[in-house]
């Protein structure tokens, strides 16, 4: 046998290797007056071999060659060999080609239900943990479809047939549907099958509402080939925010969390969603319902700690940042802790003297008061006055919640220290002069009697407080609502 042979097979030809388990044509079967070679090993006496040619009308003839010795046996293993590289073939049997199967669809109301109805079957043990799956392949990106209905699935058709899920952002941008908010693109072993899922959140760019028209697709790994688990409409006017994924019910597995959004004329609201798989569905872990204004979310070991900077309208009036956190306490994920951000306008200094002052905490609530009086950085609201009336106004009302407070610990002089500018620096007319109303009832009244809940009664009796208390109620709907007893909240001995 000469270099002529193996020259042959590659003349605009075919090589077929059934022994590689190939199905498919180097070259193609398409020539035109030229011969080609094809060999085929069968196991039988090295001594013989076919050799079959077909000609340009693709007739199929024989011709029997007497071959001698080991020498031209081994020759015909290495053009077998030779063939098996150039068409790509492997000695394996042949995997079928990946396919993508629809699974269930959800269209779900805002607040979903503890256990949700069955959408898919429970998932195999993977074979597998090594490399992607399935294997990558020089995938081109398609293109946008026509409706959006179709994303999810031309999504994983892509990634059924080897597209790499690292390029799905910037398909998505491609197609203007990548979310403004959240993540496009998470991959979580939600499954505890080995192999990652494909966590992909995009939005609708023809939608003419805000938060768009959003969509969440969860892919998976079954026996080599990627599918749909679980599709995820949020339905309504709600958009869709993607978090991310982690252990958040302590169990190994990784966790969905993610938040349906709902905006109004101002605002827009995150309504926090814990998501695990049970084998056939996935199960909401969050226990009632949590939600936050503009909130961002940080994922830890068993928590979700949850920010807010508050309702962005004039009418909420102003707030102090929130930071929630939600753990999972056995049975459910909560919320654990709340911390309020530092007081930065005046109002808010008030109210933490208020509060500490209704919790019976006196030193903490003087800390406060003192702090309104002394602090010239705090900052006013300014919605329906000036930053100096709002200033007098809170001035007024500090020194008397400290005259109040001293009466009770019957300190007198302080109590005297703190009624003599309420009767000198606010005069009639003027921001802040209503309190002085109730300072004066009071003390007479305390004087009179050396009885705080007798003197409390006296000053909510005057004119003046339903002033007083409309001032501290319109700091917005957001703030606590004052009641008119909070104005001297001592009415018992």
């Amino acid at each position: 046998m000469n270099s002529n042979y193996i020259i042959s097979m590659f003349q605009n030809g075919a090589i077929f290797s059934k022994y590689a388990g190939c199905d498919s044509s180097f070259g193609g079967y398409t020539n035109s007056g030229r011969y080609f070679l094809v060999f085929f090993i069968f196991g039988c006496s090295p001594k013989m071999k076919s050799t079959f040619k077909f000609s340009s009308e693709g007739v199929l003839w024989e011709e029997s060659l007497r071959l001698r010795g080991i020498y031209h046996w081994g020759v015909g293993i290495v053009c077998v060999l030779v063939a098996m590289v150039a068409s790509g073939c492997s000695p394996v049997s042949p995997a079928l080609t990946p396919s993508f199967f629809e699974a269930a669809t959800s269209t779900r109301p805002i607040l979903a239900t503890a256990t949700f109805a069955a959408t898919a079957s429970p998932l195999p043990v993977a074979t597998s943990s090594n490399g992607p799956c399935p294997v990558r392949q020089d995938v081109p990106m398609p293109t946008r479809p026509a409706q959006f209905e179709d994303y999810a699935a031309v999504l994983g058709r892509y990634l059924a047939d080897g597209g790499d899920s690292a390029d799905i952002i910037t398909l998505l941008l491609a197609w203007e549907a990548r979310p403004a908010m959240g993540e496009p693109l998470v991959l979580a072993d939600l499954t505890q099958d080995g192999t990652p899922e494909i966590l992909v959140s995009f939005i609708n760019p023809a939608s003419d509402r805000y938060p768009p028209e959003a969509t969440l697709s969860i892919y998976t790994c079954r026996e080599g080939a990627v599918e749909s688990l679980y599709t995820y409409h949020p339905g309504g006017w709600f958009g869709l925010n993607l978090i991310g994924a982690r252990d958040l019910t302590a169990d190994g597995a990784a966790d969905l969390a993610f938040t349906e959004v709902a905006c109004g004329a101002h605002t827009c609201w995150d309504i926090l969603h814990v998501w695990s798989w049970t084998g056939v569905d996935f199960e909401e872990q969050v226990e009632g319902e949590f939600s936050a204004p503009y909130a961002t979310f940080v994922l830890s070991e068993g928590k979700v700690s949850v920010g807010s900077s508050g309702i962005a309208s004039m009418g909420a009036g102003p707030q102090r940042p929130l930071t929630t956190t939600l753990a999972w306490n056995g049975s459910a994920i909560t919320v654990a802790e709340t911390l309020v951000g530092p007081a930065l306008y005046r109002y808010h200094v008030f109210r933490d003297g208020d509060e500490a002052l209704f919790a019976g905490k006196d030193a903490r609530a003087i800390v406060a008061y003192q702090h309104v009086l002394e602090d010239n950085t705090l900052l006013s609201w300014d919605a329906y006055m000036s930053e100096d009336e709002e200033r007098r106004w809170f001035s007024a009302l500090a020194h008397w919640r400290l005259l109040v407070q001293a009466a009770r610990a019957n300190l007198v002089d302080d109590a005297q220290a703190h009624y003599a500018p309420l009767s000198s620096d606010f005069p009639g007319g003027e921001a802040g002069s209503p309190v002085v109303s109730l300072a004066q009832r009071f003390w007479t009244t305390f004087l009179e009697s050396n009885n705080v809940a007798y003197a409390c009664r006296a000053a909510l009796d005057v004119p003046e407080a339903q002033t007083v208390l409309d001032f501290l109620n319109s700091f917005g709907y957001a703030n606590p609502v004052y009641t008119l007893e909070d104005l001297c909240p001592f009415l018992t001995p």
